[in-house]
């Protein structure tokens, strides 16, 4: 974990509300799925965390999502400008031996899995993925999981996109997920408690997605109880967990 500074190299818009930030980092060593940055915001204390979205080189992207004044600074920074970054932060995906493997995203859940799916893709392991969101107007990233997904599935809570209804029971109609050996789900917490209710057979690793202070372990104002009612920092010890060892 490093703290750098990290020029802006584009900031585009994909949806309402929805931004897309590529950064140069330097000096950076290789970063895992899953893992994040805790980004300062002008001069305030606590930091804001954005996991990776993917990965070109030295740059790194990082999605979005305006919920306060943290994030609406975010999304209005301008190309060139530098941002102060604390980073990679968490524990990365442990990548399977073998496929296929399933991808759920739900809304700007889906971020963190597209570079899941490439890193899946250099490996050779066969992934399929369902995008989902609640309309048509804020799915993200679905051309660039089709570069390297097997299959991409895209559903919305109205049905103005791909098949009508939740992602949890979209997923049950589906031959991919029979098929997979091991599935990742990120999106809101109500999605990921549906999916440990709906009968899958197969591990279920979820990356959680949970406000934080320090990002470093520190404060435990992320801690998740765990099914043996032990508190995890989401930070440190996370943020993917086994679906089956944590209450949610």
């Amino acid at each position: 974990m490093i703290r750098l500074k990290a020029p802006v190299l584009e900031n585009r818009e994909l949806g309402p509300g929805l931004y897309s930030l590529w950064l140069a980092i330097e000096g950076l060593n290789e970063v895992q799925p899953g893992q994040f940055f805790e980004f300062r915001i002008r001069e305030r204390f606590l930091r804001r965390a954005l996991s990776i979205a993917d990965q070109k080189g030295r740059n790194l992207r990082f999605v979005l999502k305006t919920v306060g004044s943290g994030t609406q600074w975010l999304a209005q920074v301008r190309v060139g400008e530098m941002l102060d970054l604390i980073g990679p932060c968490g524990q990365g995906v442990k990548i399977p031996d073998q496929g296929p493997v399933m991808l759920l995203g739900g809304g700007v859940g889906s971020a963190p899995l597209l570079y899941l799916a490439r890193r899946l893709s250099e490996k050779g392991i066969k992934n399929d993925a369902v995008i989902a969101a609640c309309t048509r107007n804020e799915l993200i990233l679905v051309e660039e999981f089709k570069e390297v997904c097997r299959e991409v599935i895209v559903s919305t809570d109205d049905g103005s996109s791909g098949h009508k209804g939740l992602l949890t029971e979209v997923v049950r109609t589906l031959h991919q997920t029979t098929q997979a050996k091991v599935l990742y789900a990120c999106g809101p917490e109500p999605m990921l408690a549906a999916l440990k209710n709906i009968g899958l057979k197969q591990p279920v690793y979820a990356f959680l997605e949970s406000r934080m202070g320090c990002g470093m372990g520190l404060c435990v104002g992320c801690a998740v109880k765990g099914r043996d009612s032990r508190y995890h920092r989401v930070c440190l010890e996370g943020p993917v967990f086994d679906l089956t060892e944590i209450e949610l």
